[in-house]
């Protein structure tokens, strides 16, 4: 199987996961049975292969992976596990309040919808993602297992095809129905006209308390930068090189505001969406950092 339709960064990402699942202070942080479906996953698809567990596992690796981080950004592989984490539960709450439609834009080599949608059959979950990916995904899954009836894997080119036309491609989709869609590490890779179109397409499409889940950028937070010069600059980059600019940084102060131009509220209360407070203090890990340049959000459709 082609290993180029999945993104560098999905790839760096599920990565990241694997890595963390092997520090065994780090890895009950994981939303469970998260690490090893992304695992399997990847290695149906190729992009894993059994001797890269193995150096993962490898206490010189941790060690080097912790160096490195010291240098450039402390954390950076701990904030991805975390906002795993983040989305696993915030989704679980929302179905406990009584959303029944979850809508998963971009989710990459992510595994929440399919692990989710064995335990709540009667939630629809639908995730839409480029049809490369998707198509290698969806092969990859099958190759695990039976797709669960309640899952729909959609193959759509969101840069040129309108969310509302991707969803209409499903009847089972309703605009009605309270529900929750996330974007997780999705919204920084476009133009900020673009994410406006988006949020107004999620508010059409989605009933009144419906929840947005999803992950923005910034460069700093209370007016601290949230990484030095050097390492924005080595990153902004990369991402570039690898096809995928960051177009969208956002001020924590912006950012209440412009979601309720389009109809969302903000809930930003530290206790929930700051992942350190929320994770790391009640695992009794305080002293452990974790990366602040990319940060949840929760918004409720009003």
């Amino acid at each position: 199987m082609r290993t180029h339709q999945a993104s560098q960064t999905a790839v760096k990402v599920a990565r990241f996961v694997a890595v963390l699942a092997r520090q065994p202070h780090l890895a009950p942080l994981l939303p469970k049975g998260a690490a090893e479906s992304m695992e399997r996953l990847m290695l149906h698809t190729g992009l894993l292969k059994p001797w890269m567990l193995r150096l993962y596992g490898a206490r010189w690796y941790s060690r080097l992976v912790t160096s490195i981080e010291r240098e450039t950004v402390p954390g950076q592989v701990l904030c991805v596990g975390l906002r795993k984490r983040f989305m696993d539960d915030e989704t679980r709450a929302a179905l406990a309040e009584g959303r029944r439609q979850v809508l998963v834009v971009g989710a990459g080599l992510d595994t929440l919808s399919w692990r989710l949608a064995r335990e709540y059959p009667d939630v629809t979950f639908i995730e839409l993602d480029h049809p490369a990916s998707q198509a290698m995904k969806r092969e990859a899954l099958e190759g695990m297992g039976a797709l669960p009836p309640n899952l729909h894997l959609v193959g759509v080119d969101l840069s040129r095809t309108p969310l509302e036309e991707g969803l209409a491609q499903l009847a089972v989709w309703r605009k009605d129905v309270p529900s929750v869609v996330i974007a997780e590490a999705v919204l920084m890779y476009l133009e900020e006209a673009h994410v406006s179109a988006f949020l107004e397409a999620v508010h059409r499409c989605t009933g009144p308390g419906s929840r947005l889940l999803c992950t923005c950028f910034r460069w700093e937070t209370r007016g601290r930068p949230t990484m030095g010069a050097r390492t924005r600059s080595v990153i902004s980059s990369w991402l570039r090189l690898a096809g995928e600019p960051l177009l969208w940084i956002v001020r924590d102060e912006e950012l209440g505001p412009f979601l309720a131009r389009h109809g969302f509220r903000q809930d930003a209360t530290p206790e929930r969406v700051e992942l350190h407070r929320r994770y790391l203090v009640p695992a009794g890990l305080p002293e452990v950092p974790v990366s602040l340049f990319e940060f949840p959000v929760v918004a409720d459709r009003e």
